[in-house]
């Protein structure tokens, strides 16, 4: 019994140095996850909901500008600048400020010596309170950023890239793209292959209040193809500028840097705002172009062979078919050629056609495929190549001239490019040369067709 007892009062000894052990780890364990949470707190800079986000202030080497947010218009910038401005830069200011917290803290009030002396300033306002970062200099192994906030004197540092964001240089405020459009925005673009001159323009193209697009240079022509036509523009407002270099360029210095006898030139416009970029010479490092921004005098280079719409050509705009129009559209149609000619009376209305003056009956499967094959001949026509720097010589071989259902006559003449080994054709139309080259198996088709045509006619 005596043994029992003694038993007992050790366990209860024990349970309660157990649990005093427990209430003591966790009394001390609280209190360190305090101490840890109060440290966490001073490395909070700032913790505001950046959607509330109205007024972004910046301070600079350059001077002083403001930015302010609506909700009908976005980031928008308060005075007039001499750059395209890069609103995003707001937009990812605003984002890495309002949750900014250090990575540690420096006790040290010798504030000149890491960069406050001349600091970038900048202020969000949110919610009507205002948030103001100083940012000095990145640290010497550039993983970390210097900052400091108004009303305190501890110097913060935060990482490198949230630094990078912040560190908003007069450059970081400029747009880095050529043309800083959403794509449904454009309504015109043209691009020169040299100086802007009738003689040098690859393309013009502009969007008609029908939203359709067309070629007005160096053809007058709506058969144009929507989707490259989309394409062109999404490379437009994604081609990004590589460095800046000077700032406000009169025409005295378009020489040093190649403006004066540019390689190309390239328009752009949307929302009323036109942007025009003279393209000049490459760099002495041979791997970037200087660019030109006219309504600016922003000088800018370009990596070397990046900036994608100067790889378009003018048939990359175009519907390659030569003149193609439906059957309702056409009265009659005449065709001479080596084989022979033709003449085609068409009423699309009635269904009825003739060939060299005989009725063509439709309801024959053999005759119904040669004409309409012979037709698709010439009317689907396409080009394989535009080259407008020659002169068309020699003697016509084919010839198709339409008269259309309004009346409107218009000729096609294709002439061989002379040559042993040449296979293609020039291609005029009413006495103009296109700049249209054909393959020789386009017109090749046009007498096989013709002569199919002409045999089951008999």
């Amino acid at each position: 019994m005596k043994r029992i007892r003694t038993a007992l009062i050790v366990m209860v000894i024990l349970i309660a140095a157990a649990l005093g052990i427990y209430f003591a780890a966790d009394y001390f364990s609280n209190k360190n996850s305090e101490k840890e949470a109060a440290e966490a707190e001073k490395l909070i800079i700032f913790d505001f909901d950046e959607n509330a986000s109205t007024m972004l202030k910046i301070h600079n080497e350059s001077g002083d500008y403001e930015m302010q947010y609506t909700q009908a218009d976005g980031w928008t910038m308060t005075g007039e600048t001499d750059f395209e401005v890069n609103y995003n830069t707001a937009i990812n200011i605003c984002t890495a400020m309002s949750s900014l917290t250090a990575t540690k803290i420096i006790e040290d009030s010798d504030t000149a010596k890491y960069g406050f002396d001349n600091s970038i300033n900048l202020t969000v306002t949110a919610n009507g309170n205002d948030y103001t970062l100083y940012v000095g200099d990145p640290t010497p192994t550039n993983e970390s950023f210097y900052v400091m906030k108004e009303g305190s004197d501890s110097i913060y540092l935060i990482d490198y890239s949230t630094g990078l964001i912040l560190c908003a240089t007069k450059d970081s405020l400029k747009s880095q793209y050529i043309a800083d459009f959403n794509a449904n925005e454009v309504d015109y673009f043209a691009l020169w292959k040299g100086s802007q001159t009738d003689e040098n323009v690859v393309f013009s193209m502009n969007k008609g209040d029908d939203k359709k697009w067309r070629m007005d240079k160096p053809y007058n022509d709506d058969s144009v193809r929507s989707s490259d036509v989309n394409t062109f523009i999404n490379d437009a407002i994604r081609d990004k500028i590589y460095n800046f270099v000077a700032e406000n360029c009169p025409e005295s210095d378009y020489e040093k840097y190649g403006f004066d006898d540019p390689q190309f030139v390239f328009e752009i416009s949307g929302n009323g705002k036109l942007i025009r970029v003279i393209f000049g010479d490459y760099t002495n490092n041979d791997t970037e172009m200087y660019g030109l921004f006219t309504e600016t005098g922003q000088v800018v280079t370009f990596y070397k062979n990046t900036v994608a719409v100067l790889g378009y050509d003018t048939s990359d705009m175009m519907d390659k078919y030569i003149f193609c129009k439906t059957l309702a559209d056409i009265s009659s149609v005449k065709i001479t050629m080596p084989e022979g000619s033709a003449e085609l009376e068409i009423n699309e209305a009635d269904s009825k056609y003739t060939f060299n003056g005989k009725d063509v009956d439709i309801s024959d499967e053999d005759i119904n495929e040669a004409y309409f094959s012979f037709f698709d001949s010439f009317n689907n026509a396409y080009f394989e190549t535009v080259d407008r720097d020659v002169q068309p010589s020699g003697d016509t071989e084919v010839t198709v001239e339409y008269t259309l259902s309004d009346g409107t006559v218009t000729k096609f003449e294709y002439i061989p490019v002379p040559g042993e080994e040449s296979n293609t054709y020039w291609t005029l139309q009413d006495g103009e040369y296109t700049g249209f080259i054909v393959r020789k198996k386009v017109i090749a088709n046009i007498s096989t067709t013709y002569e199919a045509l002409e045999d089951v006619m008999k």
